[in-house]
């Protein structure tokens, strides 16, 4: 039988030079390659050289100028380690323990907002473990955004979850909501983007947690709040205890469509005020009208509490004042990057951020210094001052852990008696206040005592 020519041989029992680079490994293509270097050098005349490049090609499948200087020893053996170029590194492992220890305390943030918060978390770090060596200190305040990121790559981790739909709005008063579908662009505190997130785990049968998020399109101020089974009267009692612990004035809430937002009672709660406040609405299907909002939800919730389905009534309090520390703790000590600019250019998208990413408190406290407030300045100070974000974040991560142990307790309970929540849910009430002790109704509209200075800020700065 003739073959044709330029057509491959096909027998599958026999190993063709073409396909040997598929399975040689490193090692023989570096013993091969020393025994061909030897016939080359003593190879001579342009044919025989050739014959050998061929047939080096073929066994190896490397390109063939690069093939050349292989066998002329231009070029290193391909399985030889690099030689690394450039400056050496500076950063030895004392300085990378401590900007890694730093990082995970603040919630793994890039370079450019681990940066600028780095001299708040370094006071902090150092009164819990001793004073640092000059050299470790000083290396550490000149790291660039850049360089942390490369130090840390290795130590950075991913983490997905789903994202469920809530259910679908009451229309009912969407007339009475005016819509607003411009871009933000305030220059003061006080307009309020404002959304919920439901822990219903993937199914939105039956009572389950839900949280507020309310945050400040200007400053970035964001406070979450825990509410039960997402009801018109829940999410505007959360909101006025948000409002009661702001550090300005409030202004303006956008929301979504959401009926937890469009009713009457909580389009009352912001009728016949003074000075007015602005209700307005986001675009059906439209998440980019909150996307400031939208985005605290993964970083603010998600990240935080995850994704599983928290559906136990005595969960209510216990997370609510984890999320009071929570908001506190990001507000003072974690730095956001905010978007100043963006335009379309040839059909792509460019967005340019603030050089410098501040905390939410320190963009307050430059906006009131720059107006010449000097009250609410010096409160935002004290506030700060009178708190250490590692031991806010210590404690905060013993809540947490106590709030797991807790939602094991409740769903045991709950396996062993079903019917305990129909009852009055009395024995996962009892299982709760190992937690959070029974508060009298007359002091859960309280705030809680860490955010009571920042309620008093509004006021000074009006006396200002």
């Amino acid at each position: 039988m003739r073959r044709k020519e330029g057509k491959l041989p096909v027998d599958s029992k026999l190993r063709t030079p073409w396909r040997m680079d598929v399975t040689m490994s490193k090692k023989s293509k570096y013993e091969y390659l020393q025994k061909m270097r030897w016939r080359y050098a003593r190879r001579t005349g342009k044919a025989g050289k050739s014959c050998l490049i061929d047939e080096f090609l073929e066994v190896t499948g490397y390109e063939r100028k690069y093939t050349i200087k292989l066998l002329r020893g231009v070029r290193k053996p391909p399985d030889r380690p690099p030689v690394k170029r450039g400056r050496k590194c500076i950063y030895d492992e004392e300085v990378i323990k401590v900007i890694k220890e730093i990082w995970l305390l603040n919630e793994q943030p890039c370079g450019k907002r681990l940066v600028p918060v780095l001299p708040i978390w370094l006071k902090s770090y150092e009164q819990r473990h001793g004073r640092l060596p000059r050299g470790v200190a000083g290396k550490i305040s000149q790291i660039s955004p850049s360089q942390v990121d490369r130090v840390l790559e290795t130590h950075r981790a991913s983490i997905c979850g789903r994202r469920r739909r809530p259910p679908r709005s009451n229309a009912a008063i969407k007339a009475a909501t005016p819509i607003r579908a411009q871009a933000w662009d305030v220059h003061e505190p006080g307009w309020l983007e404002a959304d919920t997130v439901a822990h219903c785990g993937g199914s939105m049968d039956g009572s389950f947690l839900w949280t507020l998020d309310n945050t400040d399109i200007f400053s970035g101020w964001t406070e979450v709040r825990s509410v039960w089974n997402n009801g018109k009267h829940g999410v505007c009692e959360r909101f006025t205890e948000i409002e009661s612990t702001l550090p300005f004035a409030l202004k303006g809430v956008d929301t979504d469509n959401g009926s937890e937002f469009l009713n009457w009672h909580f389009k009352g709660h912001f009728e016949n005020r003074e000075p007015r406040i602005e209700l307005t609405r986001s675009r059906p299907y439209r998440k980019n009208d909150q996307a400031h909002v939208e985005q605290k939800n993964y970083t603010h919730v998600r990240l935080l509490l995850g994704y599983d389905r928290l559906d136990h009534k005595g969960l209510e309090e216990p997370i609510n004042e984890l999320l009071v520390k929570w908001s506190l703790w990001r507000n003072l000590y974690c730095a956001t990057m905010k978007q100043i600019k963006k335009k379309r250019e040839q059909g792509k998208l460019i967005r340019r951020h603030e050089k410098h990413p501040q905390t939410p408190c320190q963009r307050l406290m430059d906006y009131w210094q720059a107006r010449g407030e000097r009250k609410p300045v010096g409160s935002l100070k004290r506030l700060r001052a009178g708190h250490d974000p590692i031991e806010m974040k210590e404690d905060i991560e013993k809540r947490l852990k106590d709030i797991n142990q807790l939602i094991n307790r409740l769903r045991q309970e709950s396996e062993v008696d079903p019917g305990a929540e129909r009852r009055g849910e009395s024995s996962l009430r009892s299982a709760s206040e190992s937690i959070s002790p029974a508060v009298p109704k007359k002091q859960k509209k309280n705030p809680q005592k860490e955010t009571a200075t920042v309620s008093s800020i509004m006021s000074q700065r009006d006396a200002a």
